[in-house]
């Protein structure tokens, strides 16, 4: 208890001179700053989740054998770079059977083509001899009998080769569902099956997040309908890497799950850093909490269990112990020890001494 007791009384006060450290040559080059108060963010922390702003799963379009993955977790991949391979499937038959049909039928059409060109000709000398009275009205009318025959003929020999194209295409897009490509730019998260793997049309195989800004879904309590729109800013809180972030409402789902009481909003993070997908997250909205002092990390000193600042009055250098509270990334809340309009040393605290004079 009188331990505790002293501290209390020494938070805020400045160490004696000569009793703490020794009164140091004149310093150049610290970096100074006002003592000023914020708008901290509410205390009031709701839990999230980092996502993708969109993800999707790629999935087979056609049966075989997983081959090969050539896109390892975690990889950032181009818009249409190969992903994976399919292989032990009928499709590469297919396509040489298909091309072949193609073949016959683009002969049968030039034979089809040949015969009507004969028969337009046969009809055209019939037609002459027949004006002369030189042949039968009936041998005048099978020829052209023979002549329609060939037209049609040409019409099915045309048919036949626009489906045996349609066959060629479609077998080579079958071919082309072996490679699994990247729609679009992004980041493989997860394979969904390993290199020989069995799978049909509509399995899935690897999940795929979009390149660009990552963002937080988090529930709110159902008390904050209506308070919360978009454009709202919230800071983001990712212990597991030990940053905070900002952000900004990107949508809030209009709806409330019942069970939960609460709602859902996205927050667009203003960052273009690449985050792991699946994060925890907590978010406070920003700017409607109580005022603090809030002061760059650079600015503290710590000792053991001590924290403290260098603080300037007169141009002379003053150790001051300081009760710090919320970390926030690049600034710290001060709790005690500081008031606001002091001067601080903000850079080059380390080199700072008790009672040196401080020179621009």
């Amino acid at each position: 208890m009188a331990v505790s007791l002293l501290f209390l009384i020494s938070c805020g006060s400045d160490i004696e001179p000569g009793r703490t450290e020794k009164i140091g040559e004149p310093i150049k080059g610290l970096v100074l700053a006002k003592v000023t108060a914020s708008a901290l963010a509410s205390r009031q922390a709701y839990v999230g989740t980092v996502e993708s702003p969109d993800r999707g799963v790629l999935a087979a379009r056609i049966d075989g054998r997983v081959s090969r993955i050539l896109a390892a977790e975690g990889e950032e991949v181009v818009d249409g770079q190969a992903l994976l391979t399919i292989s032990d499937n009928l499709a590469g038959d297919r396509l040489k059977e298909a091309e072949a049909a193609l073949a016959e039928a683009r002969g049968g059409a030039a034979a089809a083509v040949a015969r009507q060109s004969l028969a337009e000709k046969t009809h055209a000398r019939f037609q002459q001899l027949f004006s002369r009275e030189a042949v039968t009205a009936q041998e005048f009318d099978r020829v052209g009998a023979e002549q329609e025959l060939a037209r049609q003929g040409l019409t099915t020999a045309q048919a036949a080769v626009r489906r045996a194209e349609a066959a060629v295409a479609g077998a080579r897009t079958a071919l082309d569902y072996t490679r699994v490509i990247a729609p679009y730019a992004g980041v493989v998260t997860r394979h969904l099956v390993q290199e020989g793997s069995t799978v049909l049309p509509g399995t899935p195989l690897l999940s795929l997040d979009r390149a660009g800004r990552f963002q937080v879904r988090a529930d709110l309590p159902d008390a904050l309908t209506g308070q919360v729109v978009v454009g709202d800013p919230f800071l983001v809180e990712l212990p597991a890497l030990q940053k905070q972030l900002a952000g900004t409402v990107s949508e809030v789902v209009p709806a409330a799950d019942p069970s939960s009481r609460s709602f859902q909003v996205k927050i667009e993070l203003t960052t273009d850093e690449a985050l792991p997908s699946g994060l925890f997250a907590r978010v406070r909205p920003a700017g409607v909490g109580e005022s603090a002092l809030l002061v760059p990390t650079s600015a503290i000193i710590t000792r053991g269990q001590l924290t403290a600042v260098y603080i300037v009055e007169e141009q002379t250098l003053h150790y001051r112990l300081v009760k710090i509270g919320q970390n926030l990334g690049d600034r710290v809340e001060i709790l005690s020890g500081l008031a606001e309009g002091e001067t601080l040393v903000v850079e080059g605290a380390q080199r700072a001494k008790n009672g040196s004079r401080v020179e621009d």
